[in-house]
């Protein structure tokens, strides 16, 4: 057991039963605070909220959807930490992937995200903070992934805005920047439909350059680390934290071919 740095602190995690926000909750449980995880999937969030304990609880939450977003947050007394993961992603060449399929894709990643913040805002009292996640292809080249490209950068320029615009109400705000990080179920569809366009051209190029300079995946436990880390740190906001094995240093394939839910 750590030292409880989330004692008396009510979290909220969107795509809660994911590879990054189950290990989030997780982590808050063990740490001493609460948490209500959102999702789609009850069967999931229910044996995820017994495993974690009286501590947790869940909510089945639409995050394309503005009602069922708002009527979620107006069912909160209060949140002190808000962890947003839920999404998924569209995988193709510019000339295959239907603009439309895109959108979808914003719509649930990026808005999905800016619609949990604004709904929950009012119930932040006396400072909070809120972790938006984005992904390395902000800062690395992926071949066929140019809109996942386009929704991780307007992530990270969000996080970045709001934390200005949020400062005067002590409200911190940053994102983590996840590099390749294998689910610990590796069958789960938890985290939603991605979507792949002519995958005999798109899939070969884009593993090969899923590989980083230290050759290793991100356990999902890393990104709980990076949660204490930003509660802790009780003057970082506007920041990326980027946690990609070094990815995001270079666009240079290493190993090579690297086995989607291996």
């Amino acid at each position: 057991m750590s030292d409880q740095v989330f004692t008396n602190m009510k979290a909220v995690v969107s795509g809660a039963t994911g590879t990054i926000g189950r290990a989030i909750c997780q982590r808050i449980v063990e740490d001493g605070g609460s948490v209500v995880l959102l999702g789609r999937n009850e069967e999931m969030l229910k044996k995820a909220v017994v495993e974690m304990g009286s501590q947790a609880s869940y909510a089945i939450v639409d995050i394309d959807d503005d009602d069922s977003v708002e009527a979620f947050a107006r069912t909160l007394d209060r949140v002190d930490i808000l962890v947003c993961t839920a999404g998924w992603t569209v995988i193709g060449p510019v000339d295959d992937v239907p603009v439309a399929d895109a959108v979808d894709m914003f719509n649930a990643r990026f808005f999905g995200q800016c619609r949990l913040i604004k709904s929950a805002l009012p119930k932040f009292d006396n400072g909070g903070l809120i972790v938006m996640c984005s992904g390395v292809a902000t800062d690395a080249y992926y071949p066929n992934y140019g809109f996942g490209t386009a929704v991780c950068s307007a992530i990270d320029a969000y996080a970045h805005h709001i934390a200005v615009e949020l400062a005067p109400r002590k409200i911190r705000v940053n994102s983590i920047s996840p590099g390749w990080t294998v689910p610990v179920e590796p069958n789960s569809n938890s985290a939603g439909p991605t979507r792949v366009f002519a995958p005999e051209k798109a899939m070969p190029a884009f593993n090969t350059a899923l590989d980083s300079p230290l050759h290793e995946t991100i356990p999902p436990e890393e990104f709980a680390d990076a949660l204490v880390f930003m509660t802790r740190a009780k003057h970082l906001t506007g920041e990326i934290v980027r946690l990609d094995a070094g990815r995001g240093l270079t666009d240079v394939p290493f190993d090579g071919f690297v086995e989607i839910n291996r």
